[in-house]
């Protein structure tokens, strides 16, 4: 999901477009000897380059699956794709002044070490807003006990395998070997020794349909089978993160957490 889908949303990031149009323009004019009219092409370009780019950041960072890597690989990755996305900005904004501006285009070649700073600085702004809104903290809580009920005229049935088919091949993945689901717009992915598995099913069904004592919903995009839960790791105020077998990382909601706590009788 994109954050900016919603109306109030893209309208704040517009109005954000339009601030960093404006300081760009400003910052340059006096930083190398160019006309008004030169300052605000050069502006816009890299500020409309951003904006591209800025979409295609959020959905790397929002669909990365850094909550689930080490620490020291979330560093590298976060590192890696500052680096590109910087590199990326400049070297299409300075080739589109070129397209403009031609030989101009090197007045602006002073500027290069404050358009990489701008260009870390407004790297941190998405990386803290992806976080924002991938905290459980922040996110919408798991759905209360009366909304998680089964409907009397839906039966229960617990599960204790799932075929998963993958082109030719049908695979049957025993439910103990899942170490848990990940949601996945309107799918599941069955994380696994062997690897992801694909799966058209609500993560409602799997809450519902899996043994309540070995699986539990610690977010609303997750469910972890307990028995690969190697430790619960807390940080900052309220957060837990649950650390599994297969060395991935998992975060919990607050609701999530309480129900872990529950099942594990802790």
């Amino acid at each position: 999901m994109f954050p900016f889908q919603k109306r109030t949303n893209l309208f704040l990031y517009l109005l954000i477009l339009i601030a960093f149009t404006l300081l760009h323009a400003l910052s340059f004019y006096y930083i190398v000897p160019i006309s008004v009219g030169l300052a605000c092409v050069d502006a816009l370009v890299h500020t409309l380059v951003f904006a591209v780019l800025g979409v295609l950041l959020w959905r790397v960072l929002l669909y990365g699956k850094y909550e689930t890597m080490l620490p020291l690989q979330r560093v590298i990755n976060y590192t890696a794709l500052a680096i590109l996305t910087v590199s990326l900005w400049l070297g299409i904004g300075f080739l589109l002044n070129y397209l403009i501006l031609n030989e101009m285009t090197s007045i602006f070649l002073p500027t290069i070490p404050v358009r990489i700073m701008i260009g870390l600085l407004l790297y941190m702004v998405f990386i803290l807003s992806a976080q924002h809104h991938n905290d459980p903290t922040h996110s919408d809580p798991l759905p209360a006990p009366d909304e998680t009920e089964v409907s009397t005229d839906v039966k229960r049935e617990i599960i204790e395998r799932i075929t998963v088919r993958m082109g030719q091949k049908l695979h049957i993945i025993p439910i103990e070997d899942i170490i848990y689901i990940q949601s996945d717009g309107d799918y599941v992915q069955l994380i696994t020794h062997e690897g992801k598995f694909l799966k058209e099913q609500t993560m409602k069904f799997f809450e519902i349909n899996l043994p309540e004592k070995s699986f539990v919903r610690i977010h609303r995009s997750y469910i972890v089978n307990v028995g690969h839960i190697v430790r619960i790791e807390s940080y900052g105020k309220q957060n837990q993160e649950i650390a599994l077998k297969n060395g991935h990382h998992l975060k919990a909601s607050i609701s999530g957490y309480k129900l872990l706590k529950e099942t594990l009788e802790l």
